[in-house]
Protein backbone atom coordinates (compact mmCIF):
# COMPACT_ATOMS: atom_id res chain seq x y z
CA UNK A 1 0.00 0.00 0.00
CA UNK A 2 1.47 3.84 -1.21
CA UNK A 3 0.37 6.32 1.05
CA UNK A 4 0.29 10.11 -0.73
CA UNK A 5 0.32 13.30 0.50
CA UNK A 6 -0.74 15.89 -2.22
CA UNK A 7 -0.73 19.47 -2.11
CA UNK A 8 2.12 20.67 0.56
CA UNK A 9 4.17 21.56 2.06
CA UNK A 10 1.03 23.06 4.81
CA UNK A 11 0.39 23.54 8.51
CA UNK A 12 -0.27 19.85 9.25
CA UNK A 13 2.83 18.44 7.26
CA UNK A 14 4.99 17.97 10.32
CA UNK A 15 2.39 16.21 12.23
CA UNK A 16 2.20 14.11 9.69
CA UNK A 17 6.16 13.51 8.96
CA UNK A 18 6.09 13.06 12.98
CA UNK A 19 3.18 10.34 12.65
CA UNK A 20 5.19 8.15 9.59
CA UNK A 21 8.43 8.28 11.41
CA UNK A 22 6.11 6.86 14.83
CA UNK A 23 4.99 4.03 12.72
CA UNK A 24 7.77 3.75 10.49
CA UNK A 25 5.85 3.93 7.63
CA UNK A 26 6.98 5.09 3.83
CA UNK A 27 4.74 7.08 2.02
CA UNK A 28 5.19 9.63 -0.92
CA UNK A 29 4.75 13.81 -1.06
CA UNK A 30 3.57 15.24 -4.14
CA UNK A 31 4.37 19.48 -3.37
CA UNK A 32 3.50 22.25 -5.23
CA UNK A 33 6.50 24.81 -5.92
CA UNK A 34 4.25 28.26 -4.37
CA UNK A 35 3.98 25.92 -1.24
CA UNK A 36 7.89 24.53 -0.99
CA UNK A 37 8.70 27.88 -1.35
CA UNK A 38 6.83 28.81 2.04
CA UNK A 39 7.98 25.69 3.80
CA UNK A 40 11.46 25.20 2.49
CA UNK A 41 12.42 23.30 5.73
CA UNK A 42 9.97 20.73 5.69
CA UNK A 43 11.06 20.01 2.00
CA UNK A 44 14.35 19.36 3.32
CA UNK A 45 13.05 17.45 6.26
CA UNK A 46 11.03 15.24 3.88
CA UNK A 47 14.06 14.36 1.63
CA UNK A 48 16.38 14.09 4.76
CA UNK A 49 13.59 11.29 6.26
CA UNK A 50 13.88 9.37 3.04
CA UNK A 51 10.61 9.74 1.83
CA UNK A 52 10.02 10.17 -1.69
CA UNK A 53 9.34 13.59 -3.07
CA UNK A 54 6.96 14.14 -6.44
CA UNK A 55 6.30 17.02 -8.50
CA UNK A 56 2.50 18.60 -8.14
CA UNK A 57 2.96 21.37 -10.25
CA UNK A 58 4.38 25.05 -9.35
CA UNK A 59 0.78 26.60 -8.85
CA UNK A 60 -1.94 23.45 -8.97
CA UNK A 61 -3.80 24.68 -12.20
CA UNK A 62 -5.83 22.10 -14.40
CA UNK A 63 -3.40 21.31 -16.58
CA UNK A 64 -5.61 20.42 -19.92
CA UNK A 65 -6.31 24.22 -20.04
CA UNK A 66 -2.78 25.39 -20.16
CA UNK A 67 -0.36 25.50 -23.84
CA UNK A 68 2.26 22.95 -23.79
CA UNK A 69 4.73 25.91 -22.51
CA UNK A 70 2.71 26.77 -19.72
CA UNK A 71 2.26 23.17 -18.55
CA UNK A 72 6.72 22.64 -19.03
CA UNK A 73 6.99 25.56 -17.09
CA UNK A 74 4.38 24.42 -14.11
CA UNK A 75 6.71 21.31 -13.97
CA UNK A 76 10.13 21.96 -14.37
CA UNK A 77 9.61 24.86 -11.51
CA UNK A 78 9.03 22.36 -9.05
CA UNK A 79 11.85 20.37 -10.49
CA UNK A 80 14.21 22.76 -10.22
CA UNK A 81 13.00 24.45 -6.77
CA UNK A 82 13.36 20.61 -5.50
CA UNK A 83 17.01 19.90 -6.50
CA UNK A 84 17.89 23.68 -4.98
CA UNK A 85 16.50 22.46 -1.34
CA UNK A 86 17.79 19.16 -1.45
CA UNK A 87 19.89 18.34 -4.23
CA UNK A 88 17.78 15.69 -5.32
CA UNK A 89 14.82 15.63 -8.46
CA UNK A 90 11.14 14.55 -8.42
CA UNK A 91 10.97 11.12 -10.41
CA UNK A 92 7.04 10.77 -9.99
CA UNK A 93 4.87 13.28 -11.09
CA UNK A 94 0.85 14.02 -9.91
CA UNK A 95 -1.38 16.23 -11.95
CA UNK A 96 -3.90 18.54 -10.18
CA UNK A 97 -6.63 17.29 -9.46
CA UNK A 98 -6.03 14.35 -11.41
CA UNK A 99 -6.73 16.11 -15.10
CA UNK A 100 -4.16 15.29 -17.61
CA UNK A 101 -3.56 15.17 -21.44
CA UNK A 102 -1.22 13.68 -23.87
CA UNK A 103 0.89 16.87 -23.74
CA UNK A 104 1.33 16.13 -19.82
CA UNK A 105 2.57 12.81 -19.96
CA UNK A 106 4.80 13.68 -22.67
CA UNK A 107 6.22 16.46 -20.86
CA UNK A 108 6.24 14.06 -17.28
CA UNK A 109 8.43 11.41 -19.30
CA UNK A 110 10.42 14.46 -20.66
CA UNK A 111 11.60 15.12 -17.06
CA UNK A 112 12.27 11.81 -16.37
CA UNK A 113 8.65 11.29 -14.10
CA UNK A 114 6.42 8.72 -14.21
CA UNK A 115 2.42 9.84 -13.96
CA UNK A 116 0.92 8.61 -10.76
CA UNK A 117 -2.61 8.92 -9.81
CA UNK A 118 -4.64 7.52 -6.96
CA UNK A 119 -6.85 4.46 -6.41
CA UNK A 120 -8.95 5.27 -2.63
CA UNK A 121 -9.10 8.33 -0.91
CA UNK A 122 -8.71 11.81 -1.62
CA UNK A 123 -11.73 13.11 0.16
CA UNK A 124 -10.09 14.36 3.23
CA UNK A 125 -10.24 18.29 1.80
CA UNK A 126 -13.56 18.45 2.30
CA UNK A 127 -12.64 18.41 5.60
CA UNK A 128 -11.66 22.10 5.34
CA UNK A 129 -9.85 22.88 8.30
CA UNK A 130 -12.56 20.88 10.55
CA UNK A 131 -11.10 19.18 13.48
CA UNK A 132 -14.82 17.30 14.06
CA UNK A 133 -15.46 13.51 15.00
CA UNK A 134 -17.30 13.57 11.96
CA UNK A 135 -14.45 14.41 9.34
CA UNK A 136 -12.30 12.11 11.37
CA UNK A 137 -14.28 8.77 10.76
CA UNK A 138 -15.57 9.89 7.57
CA UNK A 139 -11.91 10.42 6.24
CA UNK A 140 -11.29 6.99 7.60
CA UNK A 141 -13.77 4.94 6.02
CA UNK A 142 -13.10 7.05 2.81
CA UNK A 143 -9.44 5.56 3.03
CA UNK A 144 -10.91 2.23 4.19
CA UNK A 145 -13.61 1.75 1.11
CA UNK A 146 -11.82 3.07 -1.33
CA UNK A 147 -9.10 0.59 -0.33
CA UNK A 148 -11.25 -2.28 0.44
CA UNK A 149 -10.19 -5.38 -1.90
CA UNK A 150 -7.22 -3.79 -4.26
CA UNK A 151 -4.01 -5.83 -3.68
CA UNK A 152 -2.02 -2.88 -4.20
CA UNK A 153 -4.00 0.81 -3.35
CA UNK A 154 -2.47 3.97 -3.34
CA UNK A 155 -3.97 6.27 -1.37
CA UNK A 156 -4.97 10.15 -1.90
CA UNK A 157 -4.56 11.91 1.37
CA UNK A 158 -3.66 15.69 1.72
CA UNK A 159 -1.27 18.54 3.86
CA UNK A 160 -2.61 21.58 2.21
CA UNK A 161 -1.66 25.06 3.33
CA UNK A 162 -4.12 25.21 5.73
CA UNK A 163 -4.13 23.07 8.86
CA UNK A 164 -5.85 19.22 8.43
CA UNK A 165 -6.25 18.69 11.89
CA UNK A 166 -9.29 15.64 10.55
CA UNK A 167 -6.29 14.12 7.94
CA UNK A 168 -4.01 13.98 11.16
CA UNK A 169 -6.48 12.41 13.27
CA UNK A 170 -7.57 9.88 11.11
CA UNK A 171 -4.32 8.71 10.04
CA UNK A 172 -2.99 6.52 13.05
CA UNK A 173 -6.07 4.72 12.31
CA UNK A 174 -5.59 4.03 8.63
CA UNK A 175 -2.57 3.27 8.83
CA UNK A 176 -3.06 0.48 11.94
CA UNK A 177 -5.88 -0.80 10.41
CA UNK A 178 -4.09 -1.94 6.86
CA UNK A 179 -1.48 -2.98 8.95
CA UNK A 180 -3.71 -5.58 10.93
CA UNK A 181 -4.98 -6.51 7.62
CA UNK A 182 -1.45 -7.53 6.53
CA UNK A 183 -0.38 -4.46 4.41
CA UNK A 184 3.43 -3.24 3.76
CA UNK A 185 3.42 0.24 3.13
CA UNK A 186 6.03 1.50 0.48
CA UNK A 187 6.25 4.87 -1.29
CA UNK A 188 5.91 4.64 -5.38
CA UNK A 189 9.67 3.47 -5.45
CA UNK A 190 8.32 0.29 -3.52
CA UNK A 191 10.95 0.98 -0.63
CA UNK A 192 9.12 -0.50 2.63
CA UNK A 193 11.12 0.10 5.73
CA UNK A 194 11.61 2.72 8.16
CA UNK A 195 12.19 6.26 7.07
CA UNK A 196 15.60 6.95 6.53
CA UNK A 197 16.08 3.38 5.78
CA UNK A 198 16.98 1.62 2.55
CA UNK A 199 14.30 -1.33 3.69
CA UNK A 200 16.01 -4.38 2.51
CA UNK A 201 15.07 -6.67 5.05
CA UNK A 202 17.86 -8.77 7.20
CA UNK A 203 15.01 -11.19 8.85
CA UNK A 204 11.41 -12.32 8.07
CA UNK A 205 9.01 -9.81 7.79
CA UNK A 206 7.19 -9.11 11.13
CA UNK A 207 3.70 -10.67 11.37
CA UNK A 208 1.10 -9.19 13.38
CA UNK A 209 -1.27 -12.33 15.05
CA UNK A 210 -4.58 -11.58 17.01
CA UNK A 211 -7.45 -13.93 17.66
CA UNK A 212 -11.08 -12.28 16.51
CA UNK A 213 -14.35 -12.51 18.63
CA UNK A 214 -16.72 -11.53 16.02
CA UNK A 215 -19.84 -9.28 16.72
CA UNK A 216 -22.59 -11.47 18.44
CA UNK A 217 -19.82 -13.20 21.09
CA UNK A 218 -20.60 -13.66 24.39
CA UNK A 219 -18.11 -14.82 26.91
CA UNK A 220 -19.43 -16.65 30.08
CA UNK A 221 -18.31 -16.10 33.43
CA UNK A 222 -15.12 -18.14 34.25
CA UNK A 223 -14.13 -18.96 30.71
CA UNK A 224 -10.97 -18.12 29.17
CA UNK A 225 -10.38 -17.12 25.39
CA UNK A 226 -6.67 -17.20 24.37
CA UNK A 227 -4.71 -14.86 21.78
CA UNK A 228 -3.18 -16.32 18.50
CA UNK A 229 -0.15 -17.99 19.98
CA UNK A 230 -1.47 -18.73 23.07
CA UNK A 231 0.91 -15.97 25.04
CA UNK A 232 -1.96 -14.23 26.64
CA UNK A 233 -5.74 -14.70 27.97
CA UNK A 234 -8.88 -13.24 27.83
CA UNK A 235 -10.87 -13.82 31.16
CA UNK A 236 -14.07 -13.22 32.41
CA UNK A 237 -13.53 -13.99 36.50
CA UNK A 238 -16.38 -15.09 38.41
CA UNK A 239 -16.07 -11.87 40.12
CA UNK A 240 -17.40 -9.86 37.44
CA UNK A 241 -13.91 -8.18 36.43
CA UNK A 242 -12.43 -9.17 32.54
CA UNK A 243 -8.71 -8.98 32.20
CA UNK A 244 -6.28 -10.05 29.54
CA UNK A 245 -3.36 -11.24 31.24
CA UNK A 246 0.37 -13.00 30.48
CA UNK A 247 -0.04 -16.39 30.20
CA UNK A 248 2.01 -16.95 33.91
CA UNK A 249 2.64 -13.62 34.01
CA UNK A 250 0.99 -9.94 35.33
CA UNK A 251 -2.67 -8.91 34.24
CA UNK A 252 -1.95 -6.09 31.91
CA UNK A 253 -5.42 -4.85 31.24
CA UNK A 254 -8.81 -5.43 33.35
CA UNK A 255 -12.39 -3.39 33.52
CA UNK A 256 -13.34 -1.80 36.95
CA UNK A 257 -16.39 -4.03 37.39
CA UNK A 258 -15.36 -6.29 40.38
CA UNK A 259 -18.36 -7.05 42.60
CA UNK A 260 -20.94 -8.29 39.59
CA UNK A 261 -20.30 -12.27 40.47
CA UNK A 262 -22.15 -14.04 37.50
CA UNK A 263 -21.14 -11.40 35.09
CA UNK A 264 -20.49 -12.08 31.23
CA UNK A 265 -18.78 -10.03 28.37
CA UNK A 266 -20.24 -9.39 25.16
CA UNK A 267 -19.33 -7.51 21.75
CA UNK A 268 -22.84 -6.64 20.71
CA UNK A 269 -23.64 -3.56 18.52
CA UNK A 270 -20.26 -2.46 18.22
CA UNK A 271 -19.62 -2.32 21.62
CA UNK A 272 -17.99 -4.78 24.27
CA UNK A 273 -19.33 -4.31 27.40
CA UNK A 274 -19.65 -6.52 30.68
CA UNK A 275 -23.54 -7.02 31.79
CA UNK A 276 -24.42 -8.57 35.24
CA UNK A 277 -26.16 -11.50 35.62
CA UNK A 278 -29.55 -9.34 35.58
CA UNK A 279 -28.57 -8.24 32.16
CA UNK A 280 -27.94 -4.56 33.19
CA UNK A 281 -24.58 -3.02 31.37
CA UNK A 282 -22.01 -2.53 34.37
CA UNK A 283 -19.06 -1.48 31.51
CA UNK A 284 -18.88 -0.88 28.73
CA UNK A 285 -16.46 0.44 25.73
CA UNK A 286 -18.17 1.93 22.36
CA UNK A 287 -17.42 1.29 18.81
CA UNK A 288 -19.59 3.07 16.49
CA UNK A 289 -21.78 1.25 14.00
CA UNK A 290 -24.03 -2.15 13.98
CA UNK A 291 -20.79 -3.88 13.97
CA UNK A 292 -17.36 -4.72 15.54
CA UNK A 293 -14.92 -7.40 16.34
CA UNK A 294 -12.92 -7.79 18.95
CA UNK A 295 -9.55 -8.70 18.48
CA UNK A 296 -6.76 -10.43 21.16
CA UNK A 297 -4.03 -8.59 19.93
CA UNK A 298 -0.63 -10.55 20.57
CA UNK A 299 1.52 -7.62 21.61
CA UNK A 300 -1.05 -7.66 24.86
CA UNK A 301 -3.79 -5.37 23.65
CA UNK A 302 -7.36 -5.33 23.03
CA UNK A 303 -8.68 -3.80 19.89
CA UNK A 304 -12.46 -2.98 19.23
CA UNK A 305 -12.33 -2.70 15.22
CA UNK A 306 -14.94 -1.78 12.89
CA UNK A 307 -15.34 -1.74 8.99
CA UNK A 308 -14.04 2.00 9.02
CA UNK A 309 -10.86 1.01 12.02
CA UNK A 310 -10.18 0.99 15.52
CA UNK A 311 -12.62 2.20 17.84
CA UNK A 312 -10.91 1.21 20.96
CA UNK A 313 -8.48 0.03 22.42
CA UNK A 314 -6.86 -1.17 26.10
CA UNK A 315 -3.87 0.74 25.21
CA UNK A 316 -1.77 -1.83 26.93
CA UNK A 317 1.30 -3.07 25.68
CA UNK A 318 3.97 -5.84 26.96
CA UNK A 319 6.99 -4.49 26.59
CA UNK A 320 9.20 -6.15 29.36
CA UNK A 321 9.86 -9.85 31.06
CA UNK A 322 9.64 -9.59 34.83
CA UNK A 323 11.26 -12.25 37.56
CA UNK A 324 10.29 -15.36 37.03
CA UNK A 325 8.28 -14.74 33.66
CA UNK A 326 8.79 -16.25 29.94
CA UNK A 327 9.29 -16.22 26.47
CA UNK A 328 8.09 -19.37 24.64
CA UNK A 329 8.86 -19.87 21.01
CA UNK A 330 6.80 -17.48 18.76
CA UNK A 331 6.08 -15.12 22.14
CA UNK A 332 7.58 -11.95 22.40
CA UNK A 333 7.52 -8.27 23.64
CA UNK A 334 7.66 -5.19 22.20
CA UNK A 335 9.21 -1.65 22.65
CA UNK A 336 6.72 0.99 23.92
CA UNK A 337 5.82 2.19 20.66
CA UNK A 338 5.44 -1.34 19.15
CA UNK A 339 8.25 -0.35 16.83
CA UNK A 340 10.86 -3.25 17.97
CA UNK A 341 10.32 -6.53 19.13
CA UNK A 342 11.85 -9.12 20.82
CA UNK A 343 11.09 -12.86 19.74
CA UNK A 344 12.11 -16.33 20.52
CA UNK A 345 12.12 -17.62 17.23
CA UNK A 346 11.09 -21.22 16.63
CA UNK A 347 14.48 -22.74 16.61
CA UNK A 348 14.83 -20.95 20.18
CA UNK A 349 16.87 -17.90 19.62
CA UNK A 350 16.25 -14.85 20.31
CA UNK A 351 15.74 -12.11 17.97
CA UNK A 352 15.19 -7.94 18.20
CA UNK A 353 14.11 -6.82 15.05
CA UNK A 354 12.71 -3.76 14.16
CA UNK A 355 9.31 -2.97 12.41
CA UNK A 356 10.96 -2.28 8.77
CA UNK A 357 12.51 -6.19 9.80
CA UNK A 358 15.80 -4.66 10.45
CA UNK A 359 17.60 -7.30 13.06
CA UNK A 360 19.43 -5.16 15.76
CA UNK A 361 20.43 -8.35 17.91
CA UNK A 362 19.96 -11.79 18.12
CA UNK A 363 21.85 -15.29 19.56
CA UNK A 364 22.24 -18.39 18.54
CA UNK A 365 21.07 -20.32 20.72
CA UNK A 366 19.17 -23.52 19.88
CA UNK A 367 16.20 -24.46 21.95
CA UNK A 368 12.85 -25.34 19.90
CA UNK A 369 11.00 -26.81 22.46
CA UNK A 370 12.32 -24.47 25.21
CA UNK A 371 11.59 -21.20 27.04
CA UNK A 372 13.53 -17.93 27.77
CA UNK A 373 13.75 -17.23 31.27
CA UNK A 374 14.15 -14.49 33.64
CA UNK A 375 15.57 -15.81 36.69
CA UNK A 376 14.66 -14.08 40.06
CA UNK A 377 18.58 -13.18 40.24
CA UNK A 378 18.69 -11.23 36.91
CA UNK A 379 19.73 -13.75 34.68
CA UNK A 380 18.43 -14.28 31.46
CA UNK A 381 18.67 -17.80 30.72
CA UNK A 382 17.50 -20.02 27.31
CA UNK A 383 16.70 -23.67 28.43
CA UNK A 384 15.83 -26.32 26.80
CA UNK A 385 12.60 -28.55 27.53
CA UNK A 386 14.58 -30.93 29.76
CA UNK A 387 16.23 -28.00 31.55
CA UNK A 388 19.93 -27.60 29.85
CA UNK A 389 20.92 -23.82 29.62
CA UNK A 390 21.83 -23.32 26.33
CA UNK A 391 22.51 -19.22 26.75
CA UNK A 392 22.97 -17.02 28.94
CA UNK A 393 23.36 -13.36 29.73
CA UNK A 394 25.69 -14.10 32.50
CA UNK A 395 23.94 -10.94 34.41
CA UNK A 396 23.14 -12.89 37.83
CA UNK A 397 23.72 -11.13 41.37
CA UNK A 398 21.02 -8.70 39.68
CA UNK A 399 17.48 -9.68 41.85
CA UNK A 400 14.36 -8.34 40.55
CA UNK A 401 15.92 -6.89 37.34
CA UNK A 402 13.62 -6.41 34.35
CA UNK A 403 14.17 -7.23 30.84
CA UNK A 404 12.95 -4.16 28.39
CA UNK A 405 12.97 -3.65 24.92
CA UNK A 406 13.68 -0.02 24.35
CA UNK A 407 12.31 2.29 21.22
CA UNK A 408 15.57 2.73 20.16
CA UNK A 409 16.09 -0.79 19.39
CA UNK A 410 18.03 -2.28 22.36
CA UNK A 411 17.55 -4.51 25.08
CA UNK A 412 17.84 -3.50 28.97
CA UNK A 413 18.58 -5.48 32.26
CA UNK A 414 17.28 -2.74 34.49
CA UNK A 415 17.94 -2.96 38.11
CA UNK A 416 17.59 -0.24 41.01
CA UNK A 417 20.93 1.02 39.86
CA UNK A 418 20.22 1.45 36.52
CA UNK A 419 20.97 -1.02 33.49
CA UNK A 420 23.65 -3.81 34.24
CA UNK A 421 23.48 -5.46 31.01
CA UNK A 422 21.96 -4.04 27.16
CA UNK A 423 22.59 -5.60 23.36
CA UNK A 424 24.59 -2.97 21.17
Amino acid sequence: MALTFDDGPGDSTQAIINILRSFHVRATFFNIGWDMSDYPSLVKEEAADGFLLGDHTNSHPVMTTLSHAAQLAEIAQVSALQRRLTGTVPCVFRPPYGDYDATTMSIANSQGMSLWMWSGGGTDWEAQGSDSSYWVHYIENSVIDGAAGQRHPVVLLHNQMIAMPATVAALPDVIRYFERHGYTFVDLLGRSGPPGECGSPTAPALTTTYTVLRSGTVVASGATVLSANDQFALTMRANGQLTYSEVGGPTLWSSPTTGSPGATAQIVNGTLSVRGSDGQTVWSASGEGPSADLELESDGSLTLVSRSGVRWTSHTTLSAIRPGTFLLPGWYVSSPNLRCRLTMTATGALRLVAAGHQTFWWNNATAPTGRTILERSGNVVIVTKAGAVVWTSESSGHPDDILTVTNQGTLHLVGRGGVVWATQ
